[in-house]
């Protein structure tokens, strides 16, 4: 789901969610990369920091709610070279760093209140986005996607733990016999839940489970076994 930066024509049909658990997102989070050309690293970061703190306030302001600025990568590259170039220009350096702002979506917020959020977000990316063309020597900025998602995706572990074991079980029962009943016989530790973002309502959890099932040994029926759900 990309809530920024979509083209819509005509009617949106949203995708079935094909997930073990369906809940609300209570975050939105949109990434970002902010772009420097510079003459030194020194000077540089510093100002990419200054810059990307300036835009967590522009956000908070803009939306009177606190915002989370997270960095996750910084990178480097010399400059292509000019065909007019100076001497001094062939130590200048393109920096990028590559970060994400998150939003909190309260469960008080009703679809209207969520979707007026994600208005103002976007027309603040706009506008940060406009203001850095406007100066050569100033940082760009850059947006991607906007995603609906749940900060916690772990919290739910229990809940889809239960649901996989149901499911096995239900499984076992429809696919065994009295004479050769299904259990799980071979299990792997589960993955971390993983999350799918549908729309600003529905976000699809799943939690993978390794396991198969096989018929009950000591019950004199030839072994057999299959994947669990």
């Amino acid at each position: 789901m990309s809530l920024y930066k979509e083209t819509y024509s005509g009617l949106h049909e949203t995708p079935p969610v094909r997930a073990e658990l369906v809940v609300r997102p209570d975050v939105l989070r949109i990434s970002f990369s902010i772009s420097l050309e510079v003459g030194g690293i020194e000077q540089g970061l510093p100002l990419l920091q200054r810059t990307s703190e300036q835009l967590q306030r522009r956000v908070r302001d803009a939306l009177g709610t606190e915002v989370t600025l997270k960095l996750r990568d910084v990178r480097f590259n010399r400059s292509a070279p000019k065909k007019l170039s100076l001497p001094e220009d062939e130590n200048r350096a393109f920096i990028a760093v590559d970060g994400s702002l998150s939003v909190p979506l309260p469960a008080e917020l009703d679809f209207w209140a969520r979707g007026t959020r994600v208005g103002t977000l976007v027309r603040v990316c706009h506008e940060v986005e406009r203001d850095s063309r406007e100066e050569k020597k100033r940082p760009r900025f850059q947006f991607g996607s906007m995603e609906a998602l749940v900060a916690q995706p772990e919290a739910h572990r229990a809940e889809l733990l239960r649901r996989f074991v149901a499911r096995a079980r239900e499984l076992a029962t429809a696919a065994g016999s009295p004479e050769a009943p299904l259990q799980v016989v071979d299990c792997s530790l589960p993955g971390p839940v993983e999350q799918s973002p549908v729309s600003l309502e529905e976000v699809g959890l799943t939690l993978n489970v390794p396991c198969r099932l096989g018929v009950v040994r000591g019950t004199g029926a030839r072994d057999a076994e299959s994947p669990a759900p």
